[in-house]
């Protein structure tokens, strides 16, 4: 290959390092304007990365901070439910304490109604018992004064004697 102006008229060579004068600008600008391109690009491809591995940490850290937060909230509702369920066992422990309270009453209130109520059949089955052994007892006692008077009658007055002798002496 020829070299650029090498065996070329005087003139053509002249005109071809005026266009090559005239055509390094262009050719510059242009050569900048790619190098620019390609450094914009490099530069764009940096900054899209570092937005990205910023967007990624961001996403992250509130992912974290959302953990955390749902792990806080978490135990507090956990603690609230405590709180709920210590406050009903407290309730249920004071409704138990009533309703012993009130059982107890209510066993005091049935066993004294149940004494009076055994006292008083225990008077009346006695009564009738006193009413029944006294009737009978008279009679048996009219009986046996009868047979008395009628076996009495009978001993002699001697025997009388040594009876009424003996039971003095006592």
């Amino acid at each position: 290959m020829v070299a650029d102006g090498a065996g070329e008229p005087s003139s053509k060579r002249a005109k071809v390092d005026k266009a090559k004068e005239e055509e390094d600008p262009l050719v510059r600008r242009r050569e900048e304007l790619v190098l620019m391109d390609a450094n914009a690009r490099a530069k764009g491809k940096e900054l899209e990365e570092r937005l990205v591995r910023e967007a990624e940490e961001k996403a992250e850290r509130l992912k974290r901070e959302a953990d955390d937060e749902a792990r806080r909230l978490h135990q507090e509702a956990q603690r609230l439910k405590a709180q709920r369920l210590r406050r009903e066992v407290e309730l249920l422990k004071r409704q138990a304490r009533e309703l012993r309270r009130k059982a107890a009453a209510e066993n005091e209130r049935m066993v004294c109604e149940a004494k009076q109520r055994a006292i008083l059949v225990y008077d009346r089955t006695l009564s009738e018992a006193r009413l029944s052994f006294g009737q009978e007892l008279r009679s048996v006692c009219a009986d046996l004064e009868a047979k008395n008077e009628k076996l009495l009658g009978r001993l002699p007055p001697e025997l009388w004697q040594k009876i009424i002798d003996e039971n003095l002496h006592q």
